[in-house]
């Protein structure tokens, strides 16, 4: 008798494996920082996303165990077992600076095990353990309650490592840290100006029980504050932030303006900002601005780069360095100087224009940047009005006291004189303007603040392409060098200037009419 064994159907069931440790190797590469630290910023963002008010760290070396401790909401034992899913996440982007519990996981990889212990209200309590056993596996399970929460909802992550090497081991790296990162909640004038709308009551952190405080809960006297607001009409609230100008033999490794969101400071320097004082290294401060939320990566140290994030990103960066200018003038800073007799470069507005409006086909989401719109005819792109103008350096031959009588003028004369005209003509106004500065930098081709782009006039290449009389070939690639860095991350910079100068190379004749 012979036997005949049938194959499987097509239909039976396979398993996809998951290399969970490469996962969380890579999840931990996306950090610019040390895994210890990016693992204590992610639970101290989980903790705050979860509405608490209160964070508390212990170290036991001698049991080689970490722990962190807040009040917030805690979870229930259906949202623990999601927990332990690597890739599950119940939180919105947009609505706290946490993302799926990020900061335990992570500690997979460094820990003999996390035991997380939580309170999630109604009596809930419920505690689990967790290890990485291998490449695949990272199995967990429900353990007897660990009894270290003693308020009525809140959560525990306690890390116990191999040895007692490990940094979060040590008090003096997890304050240093927590002052690294999170410095807009331990000042007070931060919730008092912006973060209460965000927190309904300031932040405490404890390590050890002992709590952590600003050694000067008050800005220097020298110090300038001031608000960052958005909208046309009527102004909105968006973010706070101060300056401070130290003297000329004080040293500051900080220096550079912060930006933060949700108290998580996210930059810092000047580069994402585009402004570059001349006394840079005296200069140092802080901007807190919740809604940026809305456009961060992950790992929270970046801003996303597709176009409906690239346009809320314009539009805040506009707002801070509107916000800003005002103050570096008080501060004695000269931002911008011109070059002289630009009416030379007046014939490149309209090759600039057209040269936008054919490359930006391909790269759209910088329309919004240089404000080219649709054409209302068709979907391509189109030039509705002017959008491209060089500037000059404004006249200063007014006294002071010709300033103070143009400021009384009576408002009900200008509206009298205010034609339809000129609402038309304004509303028609360029949108790209386009400058030069004396930058301290000769390392930056040009930058942009607000709708400029300056053009950097120390820089080498625009010295010698001023005296080989090239300045235009100079000035449309420090345009398309300028703009790459607002392109979506799924577009090639290089490309773009490509393109840019591409689009240029069939109309040399312009340089007959400089």
């Amino acid at each position: 008798m012979v036997r005949i064994h049938a194959r499987p159907p097509f239909y039976s069931m396979q398993e996809t494996r998951v290399n969970l440790k490469h996962l969380l190797e890579d999840i931990r590469d996306s950090y610019a920082l040390v895994v210890e630290e990016a693992i204590l910023t992610e639970l101290i963002a989980n903790s705050l996303d979860s509405k608490a008010s209160q964070i508390k760290f212990y170290t036991e070396p001698e049991k080689n165990q970490f722990t962190i401790c807040d009040n917030g909401d805690g979870m229930k034992r259906p949202a623990l077992k999601n927990y332990h899913n690597i890739a599950a996440s119940a939180k919105i982007r947009g609505r706290g600076i946490g993302f799926a519990g990020i900061g335990a996981k992570l500690s997979l990889l460094i820990a003999k095990s996390v035991i997380t212990e939580t309170k999630g209200g109604y009596g809930s309590h419920c505690s689990t353990t967790w290890h990485l056993m291998n490449e695949n596996r990272a199995p967990w399970k429900f353990i007897p309650s660990q009894e270290k929460i003693k308020t009525s909802r809140g959560t525990a992550i306690t890390i116990e490592f191999f040895d007692s090497k490990s940094p979060l081991l040590n008090q003096e790296f997890i304050i240093k840290n927590i002052k690294k990162h999170f410095y807009p909640l331990l000042h007070p004038i931060f919730f008092s100006s912006i973060l209460k709308y965000v927190y309904k009551k300031e932040i405490e952190f404890f390590v050890n029980d002992k709590k952590i405080e600003v050694e000067n809960p008050y800005l220097e006297k020298d110090s300038k504050t001031f608000k960052i607001v958005l909208g046309k009409g009527e102004k909105k609230l968006a973010g706070f932030g101060y300056l401070i100008k130290l003297n000329e033999n004080s040293s500051s490794k900080n220096f550079g303006i912060s930006i933060s969101t949700y108290g998580k400071i996210i930059k810092q320097g000047w580069d994402w900002l585009g402004i570059f004082p001349k006394l840079a290294f005296q200069i140092y401060g802080l901007i807190e601005i919740p809604i940026l939320s809305e456009i961060l990566t992950t790992n929270k140290n970046d801003f996303l780069k597709d176009a409906s994030s690239l346009k809320k990103y314009y539009c805040y960066r506009k707002a801070i360095q509107e916000a800003i200018l005002p103050v570096l003038s008080e501060f004695g800073e000269e931002i911008v100087s011109f070059e002289k007799n630009l009416k030379k470069l007046k014939p490149l507005e309209k090759e600039i224009e057209r040269m936008l409006v054919n490359v930006l086909e391909n790269f759209p989401e910088l329309t919004s940047l240089v404000g080219i719109k649709k054409s209302k005819k068709g979907s391509s792109l189109k030039l509705e009005s002017p959008i491209v103008n060089f500037i000059e350096k404004e006249k200063e031959t007014k006294t002071e006291t010709e300033k103070k009588e143009s400021k009384n003028i009576d408002s009900s004369e200008k509206n009298k004189n205010y034609t339809s005209k000129d609402k038309k003509n304004k509303e028609k106004s360029p949108t790209l303007a386009i400058g030069f500065e004396e930058n301290t930098s000769k390392t930056s081709l040009a930058r942009m603040i607000e709708n400029t782009i300056w053009i950097n006039t120390n820089h080498p290449a625009y010295q010698k392409a001023k005296q080989e009389n090239l300045e235009p070939y100079h000035i449309f690639l420090s345009i398309a060098w300028t703009l790459s860095y607002f392109i979506e991350e799924n577009h090639s910079p290089q490309e773009f200037i490509s393109q840019f100068l591409i689009s240029w190379s069939d109309q040399k004749k312009i340089f007959s009419n400089l």
